[in-house]
């Protein structure tokens, strides 16, 4: 969630299970909003983006650190119509072109004739 391979930075035992406990609500907390999202909208969960959902949220409580208490529904509200703007196409129900092995190539040039007979390398 923070985009790096190395998210834990505690040393100690109990540090990094706070850390992970920390993480798993966090991303526990946005998964709730996003369905509180969806639920409004009638859609599934799955059509809003869980990446974008939490670049958003983190912007905003950014924001909020530093705005006024009085203005924080305000700002929680605009996070929820920011969101909604963003919801993804719907899945399409299945592949048009269904998944298949393709030959494998060969490292050597193919004999190929013309429609002349003509032999092509």
């Amino acid at each position: 969630m923070l985009d790096r391979e190395e998210t834990l930075r505690s040393k100690a035992p109990d540090a990094v299970i706070q850390e992970l406990w920390g993480i798993f609500i966090a991303y526990n907390l946005v998964r709730l909003e996003m369905e509180r999202i969806a639920d409004e909208l009638h859609l599934p969960p799955t059509r809003i983006s869980f990446v974008t959902a939490l670049t958003r949220i983190v912007d905003t409580w950014a924001w909020i650190a530093v705005a006024s208490p009085g203005t924080i529904p305000k700002h929680l509200l605009d996070l929820r119509h920011r969101i909604k703007r963003l919801i993804l196409p719907p899945r399409r129900p299945h592949r048009s072109y269904p998944r298949a092995v393709k030959i494998k190539m060969s490292n050597y040039p193919r004999n190929r004739r013309s429609p002349s007979g003509d032999s092509l390398k």
